[in-house]
């Protein structure tokens, strides 16, 4: 099959902004020729599958709202594979609220900003589950399998997508509470203990003693609930594929 430039372009074009959009691969420390090479190889193999598009035939108007279209349905499926990893971050938001860890910030390694120390190691976990169980490769494919049913020039806005966008988006803030819940459980009943002394001992230092405490037992159910999470993590991450067919046919309007 004769190689179309065109074609080529604008799967290059989706490619490089689901890329710009899924985590570790739009990391910091990830040189951005690197980025562009990658979005490149990919376009290469998945140009040459599909049909070719009369682009010829458009004006310049039609074909600039054509590569916006395209890079809008990269950036959307690369929030769907992203998903997790806004929970993750959420979680461990909420971990750290929960035991006073907010004035220990150490810096991400993806996006060199400030993050608690909950947050890096949540993030650290989830990028290594993904990546040494190979889900990248799942994400990567069934990015490439989208075009299948999300054909190049193809897509409306419909009230199903709105829906559906919505609807995981209202889910990170579930699994952000399924995550940090066994901690959150550990700080209230802390909290309830020291509520309970203060009373039986008035002259105790009810905040100063629980603190302590509260991070202590706070980083040990964290570090045994760390397995349930990267499982969790792994199950989550092992149904983007399909999540990113779903959202194609969405967006396909099908």
């Amino acid at each position: 099959m004769d190689f179309d430039f065109y074609n080529w372009f604008l799967v290059f074009i989706r490619t490089g902004a689901f890329l710009l959009a899924l985590p570790f691969f739009s990391a910091v420390n990830i040189p951005r020729p690197m980025r562009i090479a990658l979005a490149a190889c990919l376009a290469l193999l998945i140009a040459p599958q599909l049909p070719p598009l009369p682009v010829q035939q458009l004006g310049l108007f039609s074909l600039i709202g054509l590569i916006v279209r395209e890079t809008c349905i990269g950036l959307l499926l690369g929030f769907v594979g992203r998903l997790i990893f806004f929970a993750t971050e959420m979680a461990a938001t909420i971990i750290a609220t929960e035991l006073g860890l907010n004035m220990g910030m150490l810096m991400d390694p993806s996006s060199r900003q400030s993050q608690p120390v909950t947050g890096v190691i949540l993030y650290l976990l989830t990028t290594m589950v993904m990546l040494t169980l190979n889900l990248h490769h799942g994400i990567l494919l069934g990015f490439a399998r989208t075009f299948d049913v999300l054909p190049l020039g193809g897509g409306q806005l419909n009230h199903s997508l709105f829906e559906a966008v919505i609807g995981r988006t209202a889910q990170i803030f579930v699994v952000a509470l399924q995550i940090a819940a066994p901690i959150m459980a550990v700080s209230f009943v802390i909290t309830v203990f020291f509520a309970v002394m203060s009373r039986a001992v008035p002259q105790m230092n009810v905040f100063g003693e629980s603190f302590g405490f509260k991070i202590a037992a706070g980083l040990v159910v964290f570090g045994f609930t760390l397995q349930l999470t990267a499982q969790y993590v792994a199950n989550y991450l092992g149904r983007v594929p399909e999540d990113l067919m779903s959202f194609g046919h969405l967006i396909g309007g099908r």
